[in-house]
């Protein structure tokens, strides 16, 4: 039996719709979820190694000019956000086209615009020598003394233009998830959570077209904010107005960490369309997940503030905010999502394939992440750790063991269903490697935070070198497992490319 006749076996007998079934309407749209998966994960390999470059300096083994550093830093920051939503947000619109329609042109064009907004970061960090941090905090950009104000503009630009392309994707998501469900009450299953599960009219959607719909709102908001940050600070580049600088703190960080956060809520969404495929049990629409998910529209947007605890000048109510928004976001991801994953997985017989184990990896790095993000949320905590390399722990953990592994899980899922192909079992080593290696990579940081070891320096002390240089090795076992996994992909994609077509198309 071919994977493919496994997969609508499993769904037959689950009462599931597959969701890698290519037909007229949605094989264009898988195409194009392929290359932002492709686009994305190859830019988050390369960006990698400028994190390996960044580990070499602060271990004193491969010492750069400081200035380089922090262009390099700059560059890796900006550039593993914008490539792994990239990735994840391309493999959700291939989940959702199997039961909403969309369209592959305004993908495509999406796609293009967000490509020239990285190209203007990488212009402006290795040409320009922009090298303020991802967080283009003003009103630094412009007052730089290594970087010229073109060098600022082309980092604003960049910021700007990836804003647009993830615009154009939500609006469109959005519209045609409301238009499948007709209207955003029933996409959000509103009647059904109010009445506690009572009122049953409405056709529920399924949960990954439940989560599109939740992240389109979340990134339409902060794209949106984005947009009415960047405005002003071109305006005030050219001389025109004067922009407050409290404003401009809330806006770029509430743009940037809703970015940031994305990306993992949309590689959840990716375990909720695969997991059912692996274990042949269907992952339903309870009460539970429509209130989970319902929720987090709301706290991702508030608990941004949690990175300004220090700053003397932000209003109370949203510090506190921050704090509450950042413990019960934390809630409905673990109980509902996280052990329903398990719960699904439980004696269900799942083939511990490379797909599965990475989506189980990415389970894990969610968890840990999480837990370390939490602590960092709480005040006292935040007053200690949140200048220290601890930051990095925790936000590495759920991107390169969460995000990351969902967005390389779901690749292998649509490669395999699409070229009827299975990956080698010497994958299943390949995910091994990634995890001990990402471990131990990531272990070092929360270590090096607990011992104060300051982030977003260039150079270190002696005593903080040791960190770092413990970490290399875990870096090179790490980088070994994903070039393993991306060697077992490249053989197999183009199969997979031409399996867009589908059977459908080819009779």
């Amino acid at each position: 039996m071919t994977p493919a006749s496994r997969q609508a076996a499993l769904a037959d007998a689950a009462g599931l719709t597959p969701l890698l079934a290519p037909d007229r309407a949605n094989s264009s749209v898988l195409r194009v979820a392929l290359a932002y998966l492709v686009v994305g994960l190859g830019s988050f390999l390369l960006m990698g190694l400028l994190g390996l470059l960044m580990r070499l300096d602060q271990g004193g083994i491969l010492v750069i000019a400081p200035v380089w550093f922090y262009r390099v830093m700059t560059l890796h920051g900006a550039g593993m956000v914008a490539s792994i939503l990239l990735a994840v947000t391309g493999g959700l619109a291939g989940a959702v086209s199997a039961t909403t329609r969309l369209s592959a042109r305004v993908l495509w064009i999406a796609l293009v615009i967000y490509v020239i907004g990285t190209s203007f970061v990488i212009l402006a960090t290795m040409v320009g020598g922009f090298g303020g941090g991802w967080t283009v905090l003003y009103p630094l950009p412009t007052h730089g003394l290594v970087w010229t104000l073109d060098a600022a503009l082309a980092m604003y630009a960049g910021y700007l233009f990836v804003a647009l392309g993830l615009l154009l994707y939500s609006v469109h998501m959005l519209h045609a998830l409301a238009s499948a469900h007709g209207g955003l009450v029933r996409l959000f299953a509103l009647r059904f959570l109010f009445s506690f599960g009572r009122d049953t009219r409405d056709p529920l959607p399924r949960p990954p077209e439940l989560i599109a719909g939740v992240i389109s709102i979340d990134s339409i908001a902060a794209a949106t904010v984005g947009a009415l940050y960047l405005v002003p600070i071109f305006l005030h580049a050219a001389g025109v107005i004067s922009v407050d600088a409290l404003y401009a703190k809330n806006a770029v960080l509430l743009f940037g960490h809703t970015m940031a956060n994305l990306s993992i809520y949309v590689g959840a969404g990716l375990v909720y369309a695969a997991l059912p495929a692996f274990t042949g049990r269907p992952w339903r629409t309870t009460w539970a997940v429509v209130c989970a998910w319902d929720l987090i529209i709301i706290l991702m947007l508030t608990n941004y503030s949690h990175h300004l605890y220090a700053d003397f000048a932000q209003p109370v109510g949203l510090q506190l905010l921050a704090e509450i928004a950042s413990y019960a976001v934390a809630l409905p991801s673990f109980i509902v999502t996280i052990i329903g994953a398990l719960a699904l997985i439980y004696r269900s017989g799942i083939r511990w394939t490379a797909a599965p184990m990475l989506m189980a990896l990415g389970i894990w790095g969610w968890v840990f992440g999480g837990l370390g993000a939490v602590l960092d949320a709480t005040i006292p905590v935040n007053q200690v750790l949140h200048n220290t390399m601890w930051v990095p722990a925790h936000f590495h953990t759920y991107y390169l063991l969460g995000a990351v592994a969902f967005a390389w899980g779901y690749l292998f899922h649509m490669v395999r269903e699409l070229s009827n192909q299975r990956a080698s079992r010497a994958s299943s080593i390949a995910v091994w490697l990634y995890g001990i290696g990402g471990a131990g990579f990531i272990l070092m940081f929360f270590v090096a935070g607990a011992n104060s070891v300051p982030r977003r320096y260039a150079v270190h002390l002696a005593q903080w070198q040791t960190y770092a240089r413990v970490a290399i090795p875990f870096v090179i076992v790490l980088a070994l497992g994903l070039a393993w996994l991306s060697w077992d992909l490249a053989r197999r994609f183009m199969a997979a490319w031409r399996g867009t077509e589908g059977p459908a198309l080819q009779s």
